[in-house]
């Protein structure tokens, strides 16, 4: 039996970061998107901030995997939460909507809904609401 080719994963969280960024702006919202908290964050922010986490997962074929992204949305105090949630829904629409996978430059094949959750509440010790979304992709990889 040949041995399946090297394969390298996508980086499904920085480009599913800037894709965020743009749809989020197109439809209005002035938020922060990144890969990652940062050290010296405000709470809560002044702006609403979007964190993309890759989960990685599982090579599933040839030239495809199966990831899982982790979603976090802060916006607000914590004893409001709407910001947040409102927010957390618009995400949730975007990035299990098949425009993911339609998107330029999109290692999305196809969004995998039976591994989409949310958006639902995550308590937080800072003063902050947090919502939380997970996405699931299927991705194409690339020659290693």
């Amino acid at each position: 039996m040949t041995p399946a080719p090297a394969l390298l994963p996508p980086d499904t969280g920085t480009w599913l970061t800037g894709w965020l960024r743009d749809a989020l702006a197109a439809r209005g919202w002035d938020v922060e998107v990144d890969v990652q908290e940062g050290a010296d964050m405000v709470c809560p922010p002044p702006v609403p901030l979007v964190v993309v986490r890759d989960d990685s997962g599982t090579r599933t074929g040839l030239t495809t995997f199966l990831v899982q992204v982790g979603i976090s949305v802060l916006a607000g105090p914590r004893r409001d939460a709407s910001a947040a949630r409102a927010l957390a829904r618009e995400v949730y629409a975007l990035a299990t909507g098949d425009a993911v996978a339609s998107a330029p430059g999109s290692p999305v094949a196809a969004v995998d809904w039976g591994s989409c959750r949310g958006p639902y509440a995550v308590p937080d010790d800072q003063d902050v609401s947090r919502q939380y979304v997970t996405a699931g992709y299927r991705v194409v990889g690339a020659p290693a």
